[in-house]
């Protein structure tokens, strides 16, 4: 059966996008040595100290996370209500912020990260404006499906 899904289980479907990591993807773990671009230049706060991880690695490390989290709840589809699907935003942000310390390979790292902040900005803007069709709510809305696109990028399904 089908159900139409809001914005929050548009952050879920990061889940099945990362299904193909853990799988294997066309990187054998040893790309690190050419990153990809990076919204800054300085490294990464989580690359200092920790022993380098492969992408395939990292992505494994969220996905697992994330797809415990999705386990974790008890309904398939997002609230109605704007601040219930707020409040399971919040959370996912939350889980996703608590896994990224353990995810030291930079270009996953910052697609989370991203990732993560645009969640949060979106459950703000749901519960500030009190609807998800307010133009608060979409843009915040279409920031996450832009940072969605770049984990994707990052952690390809193949």
């Amino acid at each position: 059966m089908r159900r139409t899904f809001t914005a929050v289980t548009t952050a879920l479907v990061a889940v099945a996008l990362l299904a193909g990591c853990s799988g294997g993807s066309s990187d054998d773990g040893d790309s690190s040595d050419t990153p990809a671009p990076s919204r800054t230049s300085a490294p990464s706060k989580t690359s200092a100290a920790a022993p380098a991880q492969t992408k395939t690695e990292a992505c494994a490390l969220v996905e697992n996370e994330l797809k415990s989290f999705i386990d974790e709840q008890t309904s398939s589809s997002a609230p109605a209500d704007p601040a219930a699907r707020a409040a399971i935003i919040g959370e996912f942000a939350d889980r996703l912020d608590a896994a990224l310390p353990k995810v030291t390979n930079d270009d996953v790292h910052d697609a989370f990260e991203d990732f993560s902040e645009d969640a949060e900005e979106y459950a703000s803007a749901l519960t500030s404006s009190g609807s998800s069709d307010s133009a608060e709510a979409k843009d915040a809305q279409t920031d996450v499906q832009s940072s969605l696109n770049e984990v994707s990028a990052v952690c390809p399904t193949n």
